[in-house]
């Protein structure tokens, strides 16, 4: 009997006691907030970083079209990694500049055809055409070709409303900078007797941003212009307009749209459909080019960035006064 009213003793007067307080303090707030969107600039970020490896090396071996079936799923799968991540794009005064196309590829949906859907061609079983001569020609051609996508604003500051797409090429001037294995004799065969440097055609688009949510472009071609460069008497060496074609009714004839499905400031993702024919383009700012040093990082540095950065966060809230939530007295 006494052991029991020693023990009723003891638990009443344990309800009077003060339980020991649950202190957070600042820092530990501010380091899950950085910690949780770390986690979520990581995703970004790796995704990012695989998708211009995997497009600068598509690149390298196909040039901006990309027509191998293995080597479009691969950009597409980097694609879709970080347009999965990645919070979509909203602002379009972002989209004005010059961006350079990376890599494309097109794909053709056929429902209720013999195949649902045609993805590129397996390059690997036709003969010849990743070994010799006639991947030196391809190689030569990749190299001299460059296309851009020009977005610009002009009547207002900030509202887009043309649109170009620019096609530029740099000739070789001698045979054996088009082929390779060819006797002495005919090496240095000159095959640009007009000495053209470069030539440019410019396919130039009314433009409209039809809505942010998701970002899309409306176009419409109003004109199509062909410039060149050369070192001949005959042709100027800064570049003039040879061609000028106005194209009437581009707006009903010749009218399309993109959605720019990713964007910063160095890369963009757009996609498109023509018909039964979808698009993909990765783009990167054209004054960056696609070897630019701002890319060259590794997926397997990223993950010590964002613990630089929530090791940083702690040593500046270090000296932080305690906070301490009153709930829990």
């Amino acid at each position: 009997m006494k052991l029991l009213f020693f023990h009723l003793l003891l638990a009443s007067a344990s309800g009077f006691q003060v339980g020991q307080p649950f202190i957070r303090t600042r820092g530990s707030r501010l380091q899950s907030t950085v910690e949780e969107n770390a986690s979520i600039d990581v995703a970004t970020t790796v995704a990012k970083v695989q998708l211009l490896e995997t497009a600068r090396s598509l690149h390298d071996e196909f040039g901006c079209l990309i027509i191998d079936s293995k080597a479009q799923d691969r950009l597409r799968e980097a694609v879709e990694k970080l347009e999965a991540v990645a919070e979509p794009p909203s602002a379009p005064k972002e989209l004005i500049g010059n961006w350079t196309l990376l890599c494309s590829t097109a794909s053709a949906s056929l429902q209720n055809g013999p195949l649902d859907k045609i993805n590129g061609i397996d390059t690997s079983k036709l003969p010849f055409f990743n070994e010799g001569p006639l991947k030196y020609i391809r190689d030569t051609l990749n190299k001299s070709l460059k296309v851009q996508q020009v977005i610009r604003a002009e009547a207002i500051p900030g509202v887009i409303d043309r649109v170009d797409h620019v096609l530029q090429y740099v000739p070789p001037d001698t045979l054996a900078e088009f082929l390779e294995n060819i006797p002495d004799t005919l090496k240095n065969l000159n095959i640009n007797p007009l000495q053209v440097s470069k030539s440019k055609v410019s396919l130039v688009h009314k433009a409209e941003v039809e809505s942010t949510s998701p970002l899309n472009t409306k176009l419409s071609l109003s004109s199509i212009i062909v410039n060149v460069a050369g070192k001949s008497q005959i042709l100027d060496p800064n570049g003039a307009d040879v061609i000028g074609i106005n194209v009437p009714f581009g707006e009903f004839l010749n009218a399309g749209s993109f959605e720019t499905t990713y964007m910063d400031d160095k890369i963009r993702v757009s996609r498109s459909k023509v018909g039964i024919v979808d698009q993909l383009r990765v783009f990167v700012k054209s004054e960056l080019e696609a070897t630019a040093a701002d890319f060259d990082i590794k997926v397997e540095q990223v993950g010590d960035i964002i613990d630089a950065t929530i090791v940083s966060g702690d040593d500046d809230d270090s000296n932080e006064p305690e906070d301490v939530s009153p709930s829990d007295y």
